[in-house]
């Protein structure tokens, strides 16, 4: 895989954990009806993310960037 693919690959993913961790700590701190639009906007972040991720991993292997390692 060529580092054109990698570093956004690498990039989501971090990005995703983030997220992720973020809604889990606003679903720690927030209290009552305030603190849940705060933990589905991190979560609808975190899905869209993994949307993309998805679809630049089936880009990467339609064009060829990414190929299977025969397992």
């Amino acid at each position: 895989m060529d580092i054109m693919i990698k570093l956004p690959v690498i990039l989501i993913l971090v990005f995703i954990v983030s997220a992720l961790a973020r809604s889990m700590y606003c679903l720690a701190k927030d209290d009552g009806e305030n603190g849940k639009t705060r933990v589905v906007q991190a979560l609808t972040i975190r899905i869209v993310l993994s949307f993309l991720l998805f679809g630049l991993l089936v880009v990467g292997y339609l064009t060829g960037i990414i190929q299977p390692n025969g397992l």
